[in-house]
């Protein structure tokens, strides 16, 4: 600099036009000061209380997933039952293996498309070809009272069976025989008798697509059973 150039005042100084993106940041620096850090949403954290907030689309089930372990099995294929197997697998491991009991988990079976069948009791499966449909062979189910009885007896160790309604809607164009499929009248018939013969222990969600993303919304781990 020419030592015979003046050094501008701080007036001048402050005269200085200022670049537009430190202008931007300033204003959003205010604006933070303006109104707090506590405005801006946390995300709250599986199984806390305190920070959670309420969801309005809670659900009686949801009140049972109380364990540190969560886990969801899903399915909309038959595949031979395996998201119920993979249920008692899931406790059988945590029980022997790693020496936790059953309330230390909260499992949850969710079951749409054709593997609904799985769900429907012994009078369901003796009225209609629903084995056929799901390329199983007797005309019992399998994890019925009359079969394996797996339901009922995850269910009385705490796993949440639920079924889709919209597939219960549904399952009148999947399980009647032809040419009943094409009749709206019997579809109609067929989702009300399957809906009122579900097996003991089973409840009936709105839309799993929606559950699925709920129960991994309270922490539940997404395992897909199926081929």
């Amino acid at each position: 600099m020419n030592p015979m150039t003046p050094m501008p005042s701080e007036s001048n100084a402050s005269a200085v036009p200022e670049s537009p993106r430190r202008t931007f940041l300033a204003r959003v620096l205010a604006l933070g000061a303006t109104i707090g850090l506590s405005a801006f949403p946390r995300p709250a954290s599986a199984g806390s209380t305190g920070d959670l907030v309420h969801l309005l689309d809670d659900e009686p089930w949801m009140s049972r997933l109380t364990g540190t372990s969560r886990v969801i099995f899903h399915s909309h294929l038959p595949t031979d039952g395996l998201a119920i197997t993979w249920a008692r697998t899931f406790l059988e491991t945590q029980k022997n293996v790693y020496k936790k009991q059953d309330k230390d988990s909260s499992v949850v079976v969710g079951l749409n498309g054709r593997s609904i069948g799985l769900f429907f009791n012994d009078a369901m499966w003796a009225k209609y070809p629903i084995g056929q449909t799901m390329t199983m062979t007797g005309t019992q189910n399998p994890n019925g009272p009359l079969g394996s009885d797996f339901v009922a007896q995850l269910a009385g160790r705490g796993v949440i069976f639920l079924v889709c309604q919209n597939s219960l809607n549904a399952a009148g164009s999947r399980f009647l025989a032809e040419p009943a499929r094409s009749d709206a009248a019997q579809r109609t018939s067929f989702a009300e008798e399957a809906k009122a013969n579900l097996l003991p222990n089973v409840e009936v969600v709105p839309a799993m697509v929606a559950t699925l993303q709920q129960a991994q919304d309270r922490g539940c781990r997404y395992i897909y059973a199926g081929g």
